[in-house]
């Protein structure tokens, strides 16, 4: 009785305690056949399945564990044993960040399934195809990050848990099987944009495009990935100015940024605005207003050497001196909020989950892994390197399928450092044990490119048996 009590917990708890983006309403422990009765219960429950998005890339725990443990991020405070212990590699199964990720992405799924399994008649027709076709979107944002940190994970995909408290795991291949059709769904459906700004920010058809190529990718399928790039060819560009990526004046302008996760300054610390401004602010400088920071974690030294010395991003991305403290390592100044910043977690930043120059770095390497003979790599290649002031590759300089390979991975270290993405790029690409002992002096283990099962995740449900190799 104890283990169903623990599971129902980590499946139904609603972790929304403010409310963020749109208005959230979970209702967490009700069931849609005995709770939602309006097209208001139904639009504040796929508002919630969206709010889960902020924990799960913006949370102060799960921010972590795509950064930490590879040559890009790393903690500064290392008397945290949580922080240590990702970048050494010597976490295990009782790890505590591990269990808050695991339990924000199903919090996500639990959410979407509510609204996926909506009744008919609640709603018009149109407008719930369009609710479902979200649900499935951040579903599959869920089920994505999960397969990605754990391999195969339990699939639930209904919003009644009626016979399914117990579930084993599935393979990596089904979950992703889920996740490509999910988004195939939600892309079939989804408008290009939306007309009312108060919809701003909601999945389009272009970011499930996006999340295709990347999903595909990650997969090991760059044949599947290409079509979906192409897709987005013409709908966005890349802004001239490097800083007007991040800029918040510039939130959902759908230029280059094609899905961001929505935050917003309240005037209050830990509603609705972000953390992104406090926590990756300079050390040193008096705590964590003002750009002060938390200063506990941040770039490590070999990613702001490696850049070309006239690179245009390293001065962009980067603070060396801040009020009169020398940042050694540099700071990250991605996300700087200049207006909100100096209040603690209340950053008006969005987080922009994917934008245009991932998808043409991702175009580069899915036609290099299908060894197309084009120009085609070197267009996408370089109109990425064209904004950031460096050479471009071309055909003459005679790169093997592999040089070019290390070439695109060093550029999106480059282009989209600390947006989440280096720790599965090296998984992707076969680098991440040899990176880690060459740039970092760190050993790792084959098997730690899968980070463990949460212990407590295992100890609620007994259907799953073994958890990943090594731990």
């Amino acid at each position: 009785m104890k283990k169903n009590y623990f599971i129902i917990i980590v499946a139904l708890l609603a972790l929304g305690s403010c409310k963020k983006f749109l208005t959230e309403d979970p209702r967490s422990i009700q069931t849609p056949e005995n709770a939602y009765n309006t097209p208001e219960d139904w639009q504040k429950t796929l508002n919630a399945a969206y709010g889960a998005m902020q924990r799960l890339f913006v949370g102060k725990y799960t921010i972590t564990l795509g950064e930490f443990g590879t040559d890009e991020v790393e903690p500064y405070d290392l008397g945290w044993a949580a922080y240590s212990e990702l970048k050494m590699y010597t976490f295990n199964a009782g790890h505590p960040f591990f269990q808050d990720h695991y339990r924000v992405c199903y919090e996500g799924v639990k959410r979407s399934n509510a609204v996926i399994d909506m009744p008919s008649g609640v709603v018009d027709a149109g407008t719930r195809d369009l609710m479902i076709a979200q649900a499935k979107f951040l579903r599959a944002v869920y089920y994505f990050d999960l397969v990605k940190m754990y391999g195969g994970v339990p699939l639930w995909v209904k919003s009644s848990i009626d016979g399914e408290i117990m579930k084993p795991r599935a393979t990596a291949d089904e979950v992703y099987q889920l996740i490509v059709q999910d988004m195939k769904d939600a892309e079939a459906v989804l408008p290009p944009t939306w007309s009312n700004a108060a919809d701003k920010g909601r999945a389009t058809t272009y970011a499930a495009s996006a999340f295709l190529a990347r999903i595909y990718l990650q997969w090991g399928k760059p044949a599947e990935a290409l079509p979906y790039c192409n897709k987005l060819n013409g709908k966005f560009h890349l802004y001239n100015n490097l800083k007007d990526i991040f800029d918040p004046k510039n939130k959902n302008a759908e230029y280059e940024n094609i899905f961001e996760v929505q935050f917003r300054h309240s005037g209050s610390w830990g509603l609705e605005g972000s953390i992104q401004h406090s926590y990756w602010g300079p050390r040193g400088v008096g705590g964590p207003t003002n750009f002060g920071g938390w200063g506990g974690f941040g770039p490590t030294n070999y990613v702001y050497n490696s850049y070309a010395a006239n690179d245009k991003r390293k001065a962009a991305f980067f603070l060396t001196t801040y009020n009169g403290v020398t940042q050694s390592p540099a700071t990250n100044n991605k996300f700087w909020d200049p207006e909100f910043g100096n209040v603690i977690e209340d950053d008006n930043l969005n987080f922009i989950l994917i934008r245009y120059a991932d998808v043409l770095l991702m175009k580069a390497e899915a036609l290099n892994a299908i060894k197309d003979a084009s120009s085609a790599k070197y267009d996408a290649l370089n109109e990425v390197r064209r904004r950031a002031n460096i050479n471009e590759i071309t055909a003459a300089d005679n790169l093997t399928e592999a040089q070019f390979a290390e070439v695109v991975l060093q550029e999106r270290l480059h282009e989209l450092c600390f947006e989440h993405l280096r720790r599965f790029d090296l998984i992707r690409f076969g680098k991440l044990k040899s990176y880690l002992k060459d740039r970092m002096d760190i050993e790792i283990q084959d098997y730690h490119v899968l980070y463990p099962i949460p212990q407590a995740a295992m100890d609620a449900n007994e259907a799953i048996k073994d958890n990943n190799p090594g731990y």
